[in-house]
């Protein structure tokens, strides 16, 4: 039996999931795919990402909302888990252990960074290191705070964390502190200087970073964890083990917080790159009327207001007067509501794995209806939103393996998109070897 080993005898049988493809709205572009959905391994609770070290180990890391990271090895999930940080974290609601990012360099370095909220509910970013003894098991004791984050309420945590592949600096999806309507205008607010802070929006009395942090909610942030202390003079956060890339947009600016890279967002849950040109794919989960996904190509220089609380997907917000001016608007915007039931978009990421004919046809999905979703770029526009497959159950978020094959997480499995044309990139069902 061999992990993640790819092969095109055609004579073992394995066992898929058969899957209709069907439309929710008229594109111009053909469907690239004939997906099947293969079962890869279960057992998990509250699962909300799935990655991999790329470290040549084939491994994959799975993440417990609970405060556990889940090691699948072999082809069977590890009894051991890579790291639990339960007793630092509230694994409830929105809550908990939310993010996971190796490290660029981590083969060499053994550095990982993980997103959770801390017991008071503000969100911390931590950096720990795998143990020098077994390389499935971290070094608990390695911990070191790159910077927390105030928030107002318990929900809109974003929680997701990338390396772009295209500058190497790591990027911390924020939601806008919660509630709803954003009623401390977080969106809108980069400067400490504009915060609200009266009322349920006044810094948290349990908190013991910067206040100013809270600004850098509903942000896209980008800091540069290899040059600690590098360019701080305006950060918002503690400004101590990390640094402030030059060429961020807000860097140096004395009125911004120089961390963020984009802004206007409402809850960012789930984000990814395009690991062969760098684009940035943003889902940010909607209020009452639409779900969005935005993008920022790797030649931008940052900047983007998205238009939250302003503007929800392509329209404004009911029941907000306000105006985001020069906001940008998503590639892709879908209703909140109907039938089936849609509520929460799940950013994906573009298919760059073995199959030729799905390169570049960005995958997602929708946390309530539990259908994925696709689109390709024609003519430099996006064809919006079509249905792939109906995965029957809630997706919480997405991930690749080393070679570009691609999955999705529910709460208690990862599960593999495949095309049922395509044998090359079916890994393993069940722990046995296609």
């Amino acid at each position: 039996m061999k992990s993640y080993a790819k092969t095109l005898n055609l004579h073992r049988f394995i066992f898929v999931l058969s899957i209709n493809l069907f439309m929710l709205s008229t594109v111009n572009a053909q469907a690239p795919l004939d997906p099947q959905l293969i079962p890869f391994q279960s057992g998990f609770s509250n699962a909300v990402a799935v990655r991999n070290a790329n470290d040549g180990s084939n491994r994959m890391f799975v993440v417990e909302q609970g405060g556990r990271i889940r090691i699948i090895k072999n082809g069977s999930t590890l009894a051991t888990p890579f790291l639990n940080i339960d007793p630092l974290t509230n694994g409830g609601g929105e809550q908990g252990l939310l993010g996971l990012a190796f490290h660029p360099d981590y083969a060499t370095n053994g550095f990982f960074f993980v997103n959770y909220t801390n017991n008071s509910g503000d969100t911390v970013i931590a950096r720990y290191t795998v143990s020098a003894a077994d390389p499935d098991v971290a070094d608990p004791n390695s911990r070191l705070n790159i910077i927390s984050i105030d928030q107002d309420f318990s929900n809109h945590n974003g929680g997701d964390l990338h390396f772009s592949p295209a500058d190497g600096y790591l990027y911390i999806g924020m939601g806008d502190g919660g509630s709803g309507s954003d009623p401390c205008n977080r969106g809108q607010t980069k400067s400490p200087g504009s915060l609200d802070n009266t009322g349920p929006c006044a810094a948290d009395s349990n908190f013991t970073g910067n206040e100013d942090s809270r600004a850098l909610l509903g942000s896209m942030i980008r800091i540069d964890v290899n040059n600690p202390g590098a360019n701080v003079s305006n950060a918002c956060g503690e400004g101590l083990n990390y640094g402030i890339p030059a060429d961020n947009p807000f860097s140096g600016v004395s009125t911004d917080c120089g961390e963020i890279w984009a802004w206007g967002l409402r809850n960012p849950f789930r984000f990814g790159f395009d690991r062969d040109t760098g684009d940035l794919f943003i889902g940010d989960v909607g209020q009452n009327t639409r779900e969005e996904v935005d993008f920022q190509p790797a030649t931008s220089t940052g900047g983007e207001n998205y238009g939250w609380v302003c503007r929800e997907g392509f329209i404004q917000t009911p029941g907000q007067g306000c105006t985001a001016a020069g906001a940008v608007d998503p590639i892709i915007d879908y209703p909140t509501g109907g039938s089936p039931f849609t509520c929460s978009v799940i950013g994906g990421v573009p298919y760059r794995g073995p199959e030729t004919t799905w390169q570049g046809t960005y995958i997602y999905g929708d946390f309530c209806s539990g259908l994925l979703y696709w689109s390709e770029q024609v003519g430099g526009v996006w064809s919006g939103f079509a249905t792939l497959a109906d995965a029957g159950s809630s997706i919480r978020g997405f991930g690749e393996d080393e070679a570009g094959n691609l999955f999705y997480v529910t709460s208690n499995s990862v599960v593999q998109i495949s095309d049922a044309n395509f044998d090359d990139d079916i890994i393993f069902i069940n722990g046995f070897e296609d």
